[in-house]
């Protein structure tokens, strides 16, 4: 493998049709949640009018406007959440040549895609690989460079969700590094 071929892993089309079936159907139930509280809305509210009119106690009728509102909220937060996996899905690619590694989140703006994960390591900067609660996770060690002069590099972490050919991914990962240690969590 020269540098001029680099090798281009990117999720594979079931994947990717997966995080899309996903998305379409949390966004279907959420809009029709959404517009079911529309609907309901003046009539949950003309029951609180007439029960204060006639001196019956509100607090159910409160109860049931404010926690369908705050499902309403937190049905949104989870539609976003679902953009943004949808996101992380169609625009991430890890590209490996003979220098190093670099991961590639073409559908998010750069500033969050950085703080995501996006980025790039060289062979000898890979310090890490580890599972995490969803992302593969690379990071480097951080070390103090050969001078004492010289201030220690920047802790950089790679994060991935899943691409096609994962298991030749991660051997070609511990493979080339020559600096990757292994932790034992017990």
């Amino acid at each position: 493998m020269t540098v001029l071929t680099p090798l281009i892993f990117r999720p594979s089309i079931a994947q990717r049709a997966a995080a899309l079936l996903l998305f379409a159907g949390s966004w279907l139930v959420g809009v029709r949640g959404l517009m079911h509280l529309i609907q309901n809305m003046p009539r949950l509210l003309a029951m609180i009018r007439l029960a204060e009119v006639s001196d019956e106690p509100t607090w159910r009728l409160w109860t049931a406007l404010v926690s369908s509102v705050a499902a309403c909220g937190a049905g949104g937060v989870l539609l976003m959440l679902s953009l943004l996996f949808l996101l992380l899905i169609e625009g991430t690619q890890v590209l490996v040549d003979e220098v190093g590694l670099s991961v590639e989140l073409g559908s998010i703006p750069g500033i969050l895609g950085r703080r995501l994960g996006a980025g790039r390591l060289s062979w000898k900067q890979v310090a890490s690989l580890e599972k995490g609660r969803f992302f593969f996770i690379l990071r480097n060690g951080g070390e103090q460079a050969p001078e004492k002069n010289l201030e220690p590099l920047p802790k950089v972490t790679l994060r991935f969700l899943v691409v096609d050919h994962l298991d030749r991914l991660v051997l070609t990962i511990l493979e080339r590094s020559p600096n990757l240690r292994f932790e034992d969590r017990n």
